[in-house]
Formats: C-alpha cells, sequence, structure tokens
C-alpha cells in the first residue's frame, strides 16, 4: 500500500484569509477624483462617509472603479433629473417626427441613457460589492454599527 501523501503546501487560516483581501492600501477618499463632475463627487463623498468605519474595505488598486461608479452615478442623475423636468416624451426635432402623428413627441433620449447607466451602476456595484447580495457572494460579512433604538433621534419610541 502507497504511503499517504502529505499535502504540498499547507495554507493556514490567517494566509487563506489574507489572500482573499485584496492587495494595496486602503482607498484614499479624501483625494477627490477632479474628473467627476458636482454629482459624481457627491457620490464619492456619499460612499467616503459610508466606508469611513472599514478604511480599508475598498483599496487604492479599487479606485479606477469606484471612480467609474461614480459617473455612472452622475450620467444616471443627469438623466433623471432631465426626465422630471421635460417628461418621458418630448418633442421631436425632424419633419418626419411631426408627421407621424402624437403631437410630434418621441421618447426622450435620457430614458434610454437612464436605462444604460442603470445597467453600468448595478454591474460597477456587484464589482465593488455594494449590494447586500454581492457582498455575500464574495464572502463578505460586514457587521453592522451597533446602535441602541433608544439613540435614534429621528424616530421617538416614547412617543409610540
Amino acid at each position: 500500500m502507497p504511503a499517504a501523501r502529505k499535502p504540498l503546501y499547507a495554507v493556514t487560516e490567517a494566509e487563506r484569509a489574507q489572500r482573499q483581501m485584496a492587495v494595496g492600501v486602503g482607498l484614499d477618499w479624501v483625494q477627490v477624483p477632479a474628473q467627476l463632475d458636482r454629482s459624481g463627487k457627491a457620490q464619492w463623498r456619499h460612499l467616503a462617509e459610508q466606508h469611513r468605519a472599514y478604511p480599508t474595505r475598498l483599496r487604492e488598486t479599487d479606485r479606477a472603479a469606484v471612480i467609474a461608479f461614480c459617473s455612472w452615478w452622475s450620467a444616471f442623475d443627469a438623466a433623471q433629473r432631465d426626465i422630471a423636468k421635460r417628461g418621458s416624451l418630448v418633442p421631436g426635432r425632424s419633419s418626419a417626427d411631426a408627421a407621424r402623428g402624437e403631437g410630434g413627441l418621441v421618447k426622450n433620449p435620457s430614458v434610454a441613457a437612464m436605462r444604460d447607466a442603470s445597467q453600468q451602476l448595478r454591474y460597477w456595484a456587484r464589482e465593488l460589492a455594494l449590494t447586500p447580495d454581492s457582498r455575500a457572494r464574495q464572502g463578505l460579512q460586514i457587521e453592522e454599527p451597533q446602535s441602541s433604538d433608544d439613540d435614534d433621534p429621528i424616530f421617538d419610541w416614547d412617543a409610540m
């Protein structure tokens, strides 16, 4: 009977956990990317606030992905604001639009832009584990900060 084979390399739990972590130092949230517009910068600051308690949750190696997420958020926000302002249907610009009827109205191009941006937002949110489902799929268990219901400044429990 052949001798039992020893594993070539035994990986400890600490080594396994270290391998699962992204490389690099924690993302420097203070450096707001200059290429982001106002809405993108607001989203960057929102993410920075949400990740303040987890300084190494996202790394400098994730910077481009976070910028992409914030850029697509900005595109989504701009499209949403345009739809809110002008509606889902807008006056057409060609004579064919006017001849078609329905008052020459066509679908607002921002509807397609918003749809495209939402698809990209879902992609980047999944990549960055920004949703509960994507965190679970990546094996991230982030404990929620402990809070007492008595400390909730918005909801008055005594009034119930």
